[in-house]
């Protein structure tokens, strides 16, 4: 995959409050998802699953309008009568065919657990993108999935890659509401260790090449590469669970780019 590869993603909002849990008995109440940071929560599990990617775009696919206005997200409308989900399928499928019909995208990431979507997956695929399906850790375990869910396990087979979030994580993302400005918080005591602890983490989750290629582009950017600028900036949210202030992101940027070049500087 080209490091300038372009991505959009099909989220079906039922398939997500379903695979976060949002509808079990003793799950929170949220009535409306939220979709605010669902780019956020995508574009980090797409880096994990397919490297480097630059998400374009989110489709939303509910039946309520939430009235909510979202960069680089566009909003379709189901009928509520869609018990059966042939509107959804009808509208994704189109969406996909006119999005491999425009030549500019590189990966598909389908957030829907409707086998009828394999026709257009499959299509998707021979005219040469790489199509990927949203999953929680159940896609984990695909012989228990085959056999408990066979349905959905054939649709996460035929996908190129299977996109795992944790159900846990992507609870907290849908559930949260959209609050006023964020505030410059004085950095929480302790905070440079905490964020340590999620720069190492990230860098020992990196593959080999991954880092070779860091080693090689830090020296000449002042900063970090977009793409992982987005994925440290995610990991430190969930880690001190608020969004980091602008002297916590000045730290967290510092210890990537010391971690990541620390062996050139050992061997100076």
């Amino acid at each position: 995959m080209p490091a300038a590869g372009r991505a959009v993603a099909l989220l079906d909002a039922r398939y997500l409050r379903w695979i976060a849990r949002l509808d079990e008995p003793d799950a929170p109440a949220a009535a409306t998802l939220s979709r605010e940071r669902m780019n956020e929560l995508v574009q980090h599990a797409l880096y994990r699953a397919v490297g480097r990617i630059n998400l374009l775009r989110v489709y939303w696919y509910a039946e309520t309008d939430d009235r909510v206005v979202c960069n680089d997200q566009a909003l379709r409308l189901l009928p509520s009568a869609d018990a059966d989900g042939s509107a959804l399928v009808r509208q994704m499928s189109a969406d996909v065919q006119a999005l491999v019909a425009g030549g500019r995208v590189d990966v598909l990431l389908i957030g829907c657990d409707d086998d009828r979507l394999l026709a257009v997956m499959e299509s998707a695929r021979l005219a040469g993108l790489m199509v990927c399906v949203l999953a929680d850790e159940r896609a984990q375990a695909m012989p228990r999935l085959m056999q408990q869910d066979p349905n959905w396990a054939r649709l996460l087979r035929e996908a190129d890659r299977r996109v795992i979030v944790r159900a846990t994580e992507l609870a907290h993302v849908l559930s949260a509401q959209a609050g006023g400005p964020l505030e410059e918080d004085a950095p929480a005591e302790g905070f440079e260790a905490a964020l340590l602890a999620v720069v190492k983490a990230w860098w020992e989750d990196l593959t080999d090449d991954d880092r070779d290629g860091l080693r090689e582009e830090l020296p000449e950017l002042r900063g970090l590469p977009p793409e992982v600028d987005r994925d440290l900036l995610l990991r430190g949210k969930n880690a001190m669970g608020r969004a980091l202030n602008f002297h916590e992101k000045r730290v967290l940027r510092s210890q990537a780019r010391e971690v990541a070049l620390a062996p050139l500087v050992s061997s100076a």
